[in-house]
């Protein structure tokens, strides 16, 4: 569709180009801990979410003049800018969403710490309150003796609980990071092999039109390292 009534606002290249980004996105692994990943995608998001804004605004001012022209390339280009947006969308609901869920867990943890020590505190008492009706030297020490060890044991346990969900939560990561670093090196030498592929399919066509090898590998590195002005090769 050629965008008339919003060129003012945006561009078929720019939507295109806009698309393409987004596109990359799609299935790719984003690190959103990561400070300058994340402000990448809240950047784009938020281009998005403004160009949407600007486009709500100005299809109800043209709507007058304009009617059914302004709705129906307002809908084309705003289900565009928003399918263009899913990416960006999706990876900052999945940050938030992780975010929440470690924020739960320590709340948990700290809960169970707390519930613990609200059980010794509570046991403490009992053991103070059965001391006044003890008198027997022998049995207040042997009671002293089992309450410590309790105390010892539990809170072995709740080391213990930390230090695997802690493990946990660091595997995990590691397991991600080694993910993205493999997408990344197979997105990587798919492009290698990409370029390399239109490499040999240009330097064919050169020869064939009478440029002999050494030359026409000469003139494709120059061409692909932008040294020939308005000659590109499209990859």
């Amino acid at each position: 569709m050629e965008i008339a009534i919003f060129k003012e606002l945006t561009t078929e290249d720019f939507l295109q180009q806009l698309e393409a980004e987004s596109a990359k996105y799609e299935g790719l692994y984003v690190d959103m801990d990561n400070k300058e990943e994340r402000k990448y995608v809240k950047e784009k998001a938020v281009v998005i979410n403004d160009m949407l804004k600007k486009l709500d605004r100005a299809r109800i001012d043209k709507s007058k003049a304009y009617k059914k022209q302004v709705e129906d390339e307002a809908a084309a280009i705003k289900f565009r800018l928003e399918s263009a947006n899913k990416p960006f969308t999706l990876l900052i609901d999945e940050h938030k969403a992780k975010r929440a869920a470690e924020l739960a867990e320590i709340k948990r943890v700290e809960d169970m710490k707390a519930q613990a020590e609200q059980y010794q505190l509570d046991h403490e008492e009992a053991i103070m309150l059965n001391r006044i009706w003890d008198l027997e030297a022998g049995e207040r020490e042997a009671e002293k003796e089992r309450q410590k060890q309790a105390q010892i044991e539990r809170e072995a346990l709740i080391a213990k609980e930390v230090a695997e969900r802690a493990a946990t939560i660091e595997r995990d990561k590691i397991i991600a990071e080694q993910q993205r670093a493999e997408n990344e090196r197979l997105k990587r030498e798919a492009d290698i092999n990409h370029q390399a592929s239109v490499n040999r399919e240009a330097l064919s066509c050169l020869i064939e039109n009478g440029i002999d090898e050494a030359t026409a590998k000469e003139v494709i590195k120059l061409i692909a390292k932008k040294q020939i002005k308005n000659v590109t090769i499209n990859y």
